[in-house]
């Protein structure tokens, strides 16, 4: 079942799952192995939270039902297992009330990382979300110009009919159609400032359906077609709060000296329990979107170092380069989640190339 599907069912009904990744086209079986976040994950914390227990299809094991209380350390094993525990057959999730079908939004521009990181602190508590967009390329010799996206859920009107609008749905067809990417610094600079000027013609605060603000790029599916047949490079990463200001302090320097072709930026804050190979955390979430390159490539190196030296957890489903090395050192988890794999499948019946290359 994908997200899209399970909204269609719950949301005229009054109840909706809380962690909403940013895609509605991903399957609630591939948000229990990645563990995934939506919006406000310092509110609502990982997909796991809203797992109340899965069965599992295991070859050697044969069907198995697990939970807090059956089989608890192999399903906390498998949420944020990547798929290495076995079949996901059945998910139990546990929702919460929907209080309308409509979401508030605020815009308030911002001129650098910095102000944008200050705007998110001040603003997640109280609010249903709060994240920052930040245009990739510098301008004029600034980097991070953007806007702050704060959101609240008032009451309203349910839905009485679909939920789930036409959108752009990405295939492998569909992304290798164009070969080359479009965006360049030239095309990134005049984009990204038209964007946000036409954002600040908007009335600060306004009303939008609870689809659009939940998956905002939903209907904007052009732009991950806009990177090419080679797709995107993504980096995201938790920063320790205490550490925050100068990783970003060092990510914009970085950016200024290289003009690696990052395409867009975004932070919001996180809260979380890091455990095994579980991307949470207490910190600030880093997202860069680059145009997977040579230089863009290069650019991820940078980030690893920087990664590492502010002692920062890496999303490892977001970077299909991420090395083994930065994973084993940025996850105290990383032996464990190794041992008690190889425990319950000795035979590495389940593999995949992230297992590989993570040496899992």
């Amino acid at each position: 079942m994908r997200l899209e599907r399970l909204l269609e069912l719950t949301a005229p009904r009054g109840l909706i799952l809380p962690v909403q990744p940013g895609y509605p086209a991903i399957t609630v079986g591939g948000c229990v192995a990645a563990n995934v976040h939506g919006k406000n994950p310092h509110k609502e914390g990982a997909f796991r939270r809203s797992v109340v227990g899965v069965t599992l299809l295991h070859p050697r094991l044969g069907t198995l039902r697990c939970d807090s209380r059956n089989e608890p350390g192999l399903f906390e094993l498998t949420c944020g297992g990547y798929g290495l525990t076995g079949v996901i057959l059945t998910v139990t999730l546990r929702l919460e009330a929907l209080s309308g079908w409509t979401a508030a939004v605020e815009r308030l521009p911002i001129e650098s990382l910095a102000e944008g990181l200050a705007r998110v602190r001040e603003r997640t508590d109280g609010a249903a979300f709060a994240y920052t967009w930040h245009q990739g390329t510098p301008v004029a010799g600034v980097f991070g110009r953007g806007l702050v996206y704060v959101g609240q859920l008032p009451q309203g009107p349910l839905p009485r009919e679909s939920v789930v609008p036409r959108y752009l749905r990405l295939s492998a067809a569909s992304r290798r159609r164009l070969v080359a990417p479009f965006w360049g610094p030239a095309a990134n600079r005049l984009l990204g400032t038209a964007f946000r000027a036409s954002e600040g013609l908007r009335p600060v605060k306004s009303e939008m359906p609870l689809f659009d603000a939940m998956f905002p790029f939903a209907k904007r599916g052009e732009y991950f077609l806009l990177y090419g047949r080679r797709g995107l490079a993504e980096y995201q990463a938790i920063v320790p709060h205490a550490a925050a200001s100068e990783f970003l302090g060092a990510l914009e320097r970085a950016a200024l000296g290289s003009r690696p072709p990052i395409v867009m930026a975004s932070l919001k804050l996180f809260r979380g329990e890091p455990k095994l190979l579980r991307f949470e955390g207490d910190g600030v979430c880093v997202t860069l979107d680059l145009v997977r390159s040579a230089e863009g490539l290069r650019f991820l190196e940078v980030l690893d170092r920087l990664t590492l030296e502010h002692g920062a957890l890496p999303h490892i489903v977001k970077d299909s380069r991420l090395p083994a090395a930065v994973v084993a050192r940025s996850y105290p988890g990383y032996e464990e989640f190794r041992e008690r794999r190889r425990a319950l499948d000795p035979t590495a019946g389940f593999q995949s190339e992230l297992s590989a290359r993570l040496a899992l």
